[in-house]
């Protein structure tokens, strides 16, 4: 900040001490704080006390896209120099304590791990309270290996050993966050983590191929995910009084939650088409006080005796679906939660499937034939990937003349490549409103909200 009209445009900011403008820093990130350098002589080497997010991501292209089998020069050129690269600046943070230390997205592996345990050593000394290892590709949602795949994954990734937390044994006490994403992690050395981590809240493993039998007992621990480690996790054990959301992804394995009595949040996705016949009976004690539920599936037909979901605010169903398919299904799921306020329906379909529009004297028919019971507190429903199909339709209907208390109801349009038989958005977008406003015209109140994107 300069004043106008004083000698040399004087630098107001020299009038602060540097305590204060080391904390203007803590509001930046980290990228912003090393580029404050160049502000003048007097913030200069100030970056070097930032105490927020150490963030450390390689941005621009490189040839290192984790491809199993790409090892060239040029990739280990690339290894070099983002290590050279986190080196030269963790090593020049004077910080006596950081909030958190990140490395997202450069696929390091166990050629790199004394380097790596080095870091983790030095965030630890500095009593950092969040620290993520990200060792995979940006965009790795969609990443799956064959058997074969993820052996080789195991026997070259970098994994979590005693030895990487020897030297800050006394910092570990202060982590309360821990995320490790293509990074192993034995069943033994998960249970020897939360040992030595008192006050850790959240915990997440994503993509690590060493799980098996992971036994998880941590007394405050609030947040656990557990996704993609499909190839070798055989089940999974929990212990955690304080537990609020679990979320899973991968196959279908036994769920021992043998006790998490603030356990309000879970988010499931097997794939499978018994994913809620599985979540009935492995969560079946904890099913009542769930406040939100998220389920990814394939659809089955309806399921009778679901419990009662007496809590239940807020369900999500992910469903992949395929042509003849109902979506019934979900209708067990609504009627079992007699206070569901919000429903979400994400559906995905098969590759290369045709989708069969519904033609309108289908819909009357469809109007008159559904059935339910009355639900009043739904207020929200939003359905992604609509399509126009006799399955979407009829669960939009169900809750179109079941949900008598609905305010608002948001529909998002799939946009593909028309074929044979597949409906163009704006015929979608024409057959919804005609069910909705046949469905509507004798409500009571009337008033609904609708959008269609």
């Amino acid at each position: 900040v300069k004043v106008e009209g004083e000698e040399n445009g004087r630098d107001e900011t020299s009038r602060l001490n540097d305590d204060i403008l080391i904390r203007i820093l803590g509001f930046l990130s980290f990228k912003e704080a090393v580029r404050s350098s160049v502000i003048s002589r007097r913030w200069q080497h100030l970056w070097k006390y930032f105490s927020g997010c150490l963030r450390f991501k390689q941005t621009k292209p490189r040839l290192a896209s984790w491809n199993l089998n790409v090892r060239t020069r040029k990739k280990i050129a690339e290894r070099c120099e983002f290590i050279e690269w986190v080196n030269k600046y963790l090593n020049s943070n004077q910080a006596s304590t950081i909030d958190e230390f990140r490395i997202d997205n450069f696929d390091l592996d166990k050629d790199s791990k004394a380097y790596v345990d080095e870091w983790v050593g030095i965030a630890l000394q500095k009593k950092t309270k969040k620290l993520q290892l990200n060792f995979g590709p940006e965009y790795y949602s969609d990443v799956r290996w064959s058997s074969v795949d993820a052996s080789r994954v195991a026997a070259r990734c970098y994994c979590l050993t005693k030895e990487t937390f020897s030297s800050a044994l006394s910092g570990i006490h202060f982590l309360t966050c821990l995320s490790v994403k293509f990074v192993g992690v034995s069943d033994e050395m998960l249970e020897h983590i939360v040992s030595i981590c008192p006050l850790l809240e959240s915990l997440e493993l994503d993509h690590s191929p060493q799980l098996t039998h992971p036994k998880v007992s941590a007394l405050r621990l609030k947040h656990l995910n557990i996704c993609h480690c499909e190839y070798f996790i055989e089940s999974i054990q929990i212990y955690a009084p304080n537990l609020v959301s679990f979320d899973y992804t991968g196959k279908q394995i036994p769920l021992h939650i043998k006790y998490a009595p603030k356990l309000n949040q879970v988010c499931y996705d097997d794939g499978s088409r018994s994913a809620i016949q599985h979540l009935s009976i492995h969560l079946a004690n904890y099913l009542p006080q769930l406040v939100t539920l998220s389920i990814g599936m394939s659809v089955v037909g309806v399921v009778n005796n679901f419990p009662k979901l007496t809590s239940l605010k807020h369900l999500r169903c992910d469903a992949l679906t395929s042509d003849g398919n109902s979506l019934r299904c979900l209708t067990s799921l609504i009627e079992a939660s007699p206070f569901l306020h919000k429903f979400v329906l994400e559906v995905s379909h098969g590759t290369g499937e045709i989708i069969k529009k519904i033609h309108p004297s289908e819909v009357r028919v469809m109007c008159r034939s559904v059935s339910g019971h009355p639900h009043e507190y739904i207020k929200e429903v939003e359905i992604v990937g609509f399509c126009g199909n006799k399955a979407e339709a009829e669960i939009l209907t169900y809750l179109l003349k079941n949900a008598v208390m609905l305010e608002t109801i948001r529909i998002e349009i799939s946009v593909g490549t028309p074929k044979k038989n597949y409906a163009y958005p704006e015929e979608i977008k024409q057959m919804t409103n005609f069910m909705i406003n046949h469905l509507i015209q004798n409500r009571s109140p009337p008033q609904l909200l609708l959008l269609l994107l």
